[in-house]
């Protein structure tokens, strides 16, 4: 039997009696788009609000970062995986929607000054203003905004992020957003974000009082404190020592009361939860008429801790993290206290 073999253009192969076997070449694939990536950028709170103009009011959950204004030296990041320019850094959906537009999110954290710290930050903090957008290609999305993270449920993972560092041109963050919902982007991870513009200023420990409990004023139930313990009042509702069982000033400020055996009067990490320092909290009512007729809201911690990083004649350096509580309370951040002549 004979064979032929002829090319032209494709490879054709001849056999007797049978129809042509044709073989195509080869058609490349096309490139695979390169994966997006993840970019920070950070500013100032008050520089924000100069860049941020005019918002439309489809983009009413951004503008609810704003109301009531944040403090102006409180640390705004925005996370993305879509570019972010300092002159604009809220992404917006293209108005119109073109067939090229292309699927993104975003993220925005506003963290006080009294949180503003390398550390680690739990976001569940009603401190933190929230926003998250998540747009698909065809201009259509979810654009939420919360003060602080829901409360996580069981089996969830805490939104946490860890300021690990920053200087006066960048920050260095770590971003753990936990259980993420179904069809969410992933955007966790460690980022770099440079400032646009100064560096928001390092804001000083959060005010605390101490002093011993042979020196304390005898509290209400009548039980004796323990004389060589150390009382700690710490927060924006600490009063004056002359006065410490006040009720506080009648703004809504708290206040975290512990009390530290001689055992534990050095540095290191302390559970909240622990019954030898009996550690509880107290927030005042926001006015004056409340503050008359109604007692503080008050109550013990449901986890948390407190670290003493530092304790000596002059005062105590302690830093309180995960203090939330199923009422919506967070003490957490650093604190200075004095103590008390």
């Amino acid at each position: 039997m004979k064979r032929q073999i002829a090319a032209v253009g494709v490879l054709t192969m001849m056999t007797g009696g049978c129809d042509p076997i044709v073989f195509h070449p080869v058609e490349p694939e096309p490139p695979e788009e390169p994966p997006p990536s993840l970019n920070a950028i950070a500013m100032r709170a008050s520089d924000w609000m100069l860049a941020l103009g005019g918002l439309t009011s489809s983009l009413e959950a951004a503008e609810d970062l704003l109301d009531p204004a944040p403090h102006p030296d409180s640390l705004v990041l925005f996370f993305s995986d879509s570019p972010q320019e300092c002159s604009h850094p809220l992404n917006k959906p293209p108005t119109p929607c073109m067939a090229d537009t292309r699927q993104y999110w975003q993220v925005i954290l506003v963290v006080p000054p009294e949180l503003n710290r390398p550390g680690l930050i739990d976001l569940r903090d009603r401190r933190i203003r929230i926003y998250t957008a998540e747009v698909a290609s065809n201009c259509t999305g979810l654009l939420t905004f919360s003060a602080g993270s829901s409360s996580s449920s069981a089996g969830e993972r805490e939104k946490t992020l860890e300021i690990v560092s920053s200087d006066a041109s960048s920050v260095s963050v770590t971003l753990d957003w936990g259980e993420l919902p179904l069809g969410w982007a992933h955007v966790d991870g460690d980022y770099a974000a440079m400032y646009c513009g100064a560096a928001p200023p390092v804001s000083p420990p959060s005010p605390g009082l101490a002093l011993t409990g042979a020196r304390g004023p005898r509290p209400p139930d009548g039980v004796e404190p323990d004389p060589d313990a150390l009382q700690l009042i710490l927060g924006s509702g600490a009063v004056a020592c002359e006065d410490l069982l006040s009720r506080g000033d009648c703004s809504g400020g708290s206040r975290v009361t512990l009390s530290l055996p001689t055992s534990l009067q050095q540095p290191g990490i302390i559970d909240l939860t622990d019954p030898a320092i009996d550690a509880s909290f107290a927030v005042s009512r926001g006015s004056a008429e409340s503050c008359e007729r109604y007692d503080p809201l008050t109550g013990s911690f449901d986890g948390g801790t407190v670290e003493i990083l530092s304790i000596d004649e002059g005062g105590v350096l302690a830093r309180v993290y995960g203090s939330y509580t199923r009422s919506g309370f967070n003490a957490d951040g650093l604190y200075s206290a004095s103590i008390c002549p």
